[in-house]
């Protein structure tokens, strides 16, 4: 069982989400967003309380986090077999989303009968909208570690062969160091030439990426093409500022003039429609997040935070995502104490519950309202 406590004060929890561990900050009770109609005409009971969540739908929700899906499925059903005059529907909606997002309609649709039964009420409709077989598409991955060899060099020419046929490219640089020149250049040359193709590149592990390069120039370890490197680095995982930097330190190093930030493609998602799109409902605008939000969306929630610069009401549309990866919190987090600056209005809307009962107990909640899907 996990461990959940508060940390009130945003610096704190975010020096905590830094240390790596796996206990999380429990935020307020939760509330369905439409259960006060539900409960009016099919017998539903939320139940609110003043220490947070139940223990078991926490622990469902950070084992979903960690990808850990038929785990979190198998604890959700348990304690429904357990609490059969539970009549908190909150449970059984996260199993739903839970089965929608994996793909699982038969298991589904058993839980739906179930839920009919005991409640006297209709049960919610299959109605997937993003899937996790969807978020894993069938794209090129090409991953940099330690060293570069034969074995890698050959995977490298299948990789940019599948490359030029697949919507977009991912490169993982989770494990790499700081490379040496003859690596720095071939990573550098596929990257140009990805570019040269009009391919988005989904840079998994980036931002630790950039960090070990601006050390390794920080101690004049950094050859031009290892500078070129760093500069496509931060272009890619869609930081700006730093770029901008980074451009100028490196024309000053090389006497030459500095390169212009480009905004990198966006990553297509489901149905082709590229993620981060702000789009209009009624007088509001809306941020759109898809797919899984993990390592290597760093680019999605830049952008978010290019969307919210001129705002001060901002409402981020989470129909299409499926689930928020366990090691992406803090980045998450970070994001989202920046946005809160300002006295801005921030809310999270139509998550699936997994997801909600995350930002919930992380202490999303303290920076932005959460609230929950729509359903028919």
């Amino acid at each position: 069982m996990f461990s959940f406590f508060r940390k009130d004060k945003p610096e704190d929890l975010m020096a905590f989400l830094k240390e790596g561990q796996p206990e999380f900050a429990s935020g307020p009770s939760y509330t369905l967003a439409n259960a006060a109609s539900e409960s009016n005409e099919g017998g539903i009971e939320v139940q609110e309380s003043g220490g947070g969540l139940v223990p078991e739908f926490e622990e469902a929700a950070v084992l979903y986090a960690n990808g850990k899906v038929g785990e979190a499925a198998a604890l959700l059903n348990r304690y429904l077999l357990d609490h059969p005059d539970n009549r908190d529907p909150l449970p059984w909606y996260m199993l739903f989303d839970l089965y929608e997002a994996s793909n699982q309609p038969e298991p589904f649709e058993d839980a739906a009968v179930d839920f009919a039964v005991k409640f006297e009420h209709s049960p919610p409709t299959w109605a997937p909208r993003g899937q996790l077989k969807a978020a894993s598409l069938p794209v090129p991955l090409m991953s940099f570690g330690e060293k570069f060899g034969n074995i890698e060099r050959v995977k490298l020419q299948r990789f940019m062969q599948e490359a030029r046929e697949a919507p977009f490219a991912r490169m993982e640089v989770s494990k790499c160091p700081a490379p040496d020149e003859e690596t720095a250049k071939i990573m550098f040359d596929c990257l140009a030439q990805l570019d040269k193709l009009r391919k988005p590149v989904e840079l998994i592990g980036g931002g630790g990426f950039a960090v070990r390069l601006g050390a390794a120039q920080q101690g004049d370890r950094l050859s031009e093409t290892g500078w070129l490197l760093w500069l496509s680095t931060l272009r890619l995982i869609g930081k700006e500022a730093d770029f901008e930097e980074a451009a100028v330190g490196y024309a000053v190093a090389f006497e030459v003039s500095p390169p212009s930030y480009v905004p990198p493609l966006a990553l297509p998602m489901r149905g082709g429609e590229a993620p981060g799109d702000a789009r209009s409902s009624g007088s509001e605008q809306v941020f759109s997040l898809a797919g899984i939000i993990g390592p290597g969306s760093e680019i999605q929630l830049s952008q978010l935070a290019r969307f919210a610069e001129e705002r001060k009401q901002i409402d981020i549309d989470l129909a299409q995502v499926t689930r928020i990866d366990f090691a992406a919190v803090g980045l998450l987090l970070e994001t989202l104490i920046n946005l809160a600056q300002g006295d801005r209005v921030i809310q999270f809307i139509e998550g699936n519950e997994m997801v909600n009962t995350l930002l919930n107990i992380v202490g999303a909640s303290q920076f932005a309202a959460v609230r929950g899907r729509t359903r028919v």
